[in-house]
């Protein structure tokens, strides 16, 4: 009865309020850095930056999700917004099962790569999936939005 109740906005902010307390929590550390390796060129980004547009991304996700629901008149369509929803916040679930699975069981592997390899090729699946289904269907509800007539 109350799962009816939750919107996808307010899903939307609670896993902003989680990646602000997860993100901030490391912030002073200094070695808690995202490597990205593409081919022969390493990005390292530090956990506070990347915290922050994992922040601003889902918080304007759930704004505009928000003001779709209370403040047009204009509905999206149902089954984008789910599919963009469930991939999002299906992510970052995923995402978190992952490291616990790896810290939980592949932290005696003598080859410590093994255990980033996997937690690396969930964001890169993950990323792959949101760039090229979860963006695409969040433009086009939008858009939908906007110019459906009530």
């Amino acid at each position: 009865m109350i799962l009816k109740k939750i919107k996808a906005h307010h899903l939307f902010l609670i896993v902003t309020i989680l990646i602000l307390i997860i993100g901030l929590y490391n912030a002073t550390d200094i070695d808690s850095t995202l490597d990205i390796n593409v081919h022969n060129t390493y990005f390292v980004i530090s956990n506070y930056h990347s915290t922050l547009a994992l922040f601003i991304v889902y918080f304007f996700t759930g704004i505009i999700y928000w003001l779709f629901e209370n403040k047009t008149q204009k509905q999206l369509v149902k089954w984008l917004t789910f599919i963009h929803t469930a991939i999002l916040i299906g992510s970052f679930i995923l995402y978190w099962i992952v490291v616990l699975f790896s810290k939980l069981f592949i932290t005696n592997d003598p080859f410590p790569f093994f255990d980033n390899q996997l937690i690396n090729a969930t964001l890169v699946t993950e990323f792959i999936i949101i760039l090229f289904v979860a963006i695409p269907a969040f433009l086009v509800n939008v858009l939908i939005g906007l110019f459906r007539k009530v």
